[in-house]
Order: C-alpha cells, then structure tokens, then sequence
C-alpha cells in the first residue's frame, strides 16, 4: 500500500500577545517588531520598545514620559511635536525619522546613529548626545541647554571640538585667566 505524500501546512504565524506586564509594572514590547502603528497623542509611561524592529510608526504628538527605545531600529516614522521626557534612545538606529519641534527632556541618545532625519526646531534640555552621529539630517532651529555633546558628530564633524576651539570660546578661557 502506497503512502500518500502529506501536504504542506500553513506556515504558523506566531500568536500575538498582548503587553507583558514585568514586575516593576512596565510595560514590555521588548526585541517585538511593530509596522504600521499610529500611537499619534498617545500618552506612554514606563514603556520598554527596546531592541524593537519599528518601521512606518508615528508618534505625532504623544507624550513620552520614562520610554525605551535603547538599540532600536526606526525607520520611516514620526514623533513630530512629541514630548520625550526621561527617555532612552541610546544605541538606537534611527533613519527617515521625524523629530520636528519635539520637547526632548533628559532623554538619551548615547550612541545613536541617526541618518536623514528631521530635527527642525526640536528644543533639547538636560540630554545625552554623548557619542551620537548626526548623517545627513535637519538640524536647523535645534536648541540645546545643558546637554552632554562629548563625542557628538554631525555630518563626520566632532562638534564638542568644534566648540572646544571656536574664536568666542577661546576669548571667554582667556578672561577666565586673569
């Protein structure tokens, strides 16, 4: 007797499951990859989107307060007008990304790579940029106060270098001498 040959299955698709609630009450998308998500005006505290795939996502307008986007991938998303407060970017890849007039508040971007990305009038206070490569992006308007710029490059140029030797700086050392 012959065997019948068995047909092929359907490819399973991994059930989705809903936020995983950690310990300390955060809400974990963690290492998860999310395309085509509108959180536009969300209001997000003490969420980890760490190690997360995001492609096409917008954040228009949403309040991001104790956020994680650490080691990232963002491609093709919007956080424009957005209010980052105590938040982490650090390591994240981030490319075609809007952050146009966003309040960004002791956020981190340590180490970030960031390639043709809208930062126009984005206001900066208290931030980590420490080691952040800027490619290719808007920067115009962009203020920053208080922040950490220690090994920041935009365009292949070391801005605190940049700083460090600048005419008016050098001037003001001067003064300080007498």
């Amino acid at each position: 007797m012959k065997k019948k040959p068995k047909e092929p299955s359907a490819p399973q698709r991994p059930a989705a499951h809903p936020y995983r609630e950690t310990p300390q009450g955060t809400t974990d998308r963690k290492g998860e990859r999310i395309v085509g998500v509108s959180m536009d005006e969300a209001e997000l505290d003490d969420v980890s989107l760490a190690n997360a795939r995001m492609h096409d996502v917008s954040f228009a307008g949403a309040a991001l307060d104790d956020v994680s986007f650490a080691n990232a991938h963002i491609h093709n998303a919007s956080f424009e007008g957005a209010t980052l407060d105590d938040a982490s970017l650090a390591n994240a890849r981030i490319h075609n990304v809007t952050f146009a007039s966003a309040d960004l508040d002791d956020v981190s971007l340590a180490g970030a790579r960031i390639n043709n990305a809208d930062l126009a009038g984005t206001r900066w206070s208290d931030a980590s940029l420490k080691g952040a490569r800027f490619e290719g992006s808007d920067l115009s308007g962009v203020t920053l106060e208080g922040c950490d710029i220690d090994g920041l490059t935009i365009d292949g140029v070391r801005i605190d270098e940049l700083l460090r030797d600048h005419p008016a700086r050098a001037k003001k050392r001067e003064r300080g001498k007498k």
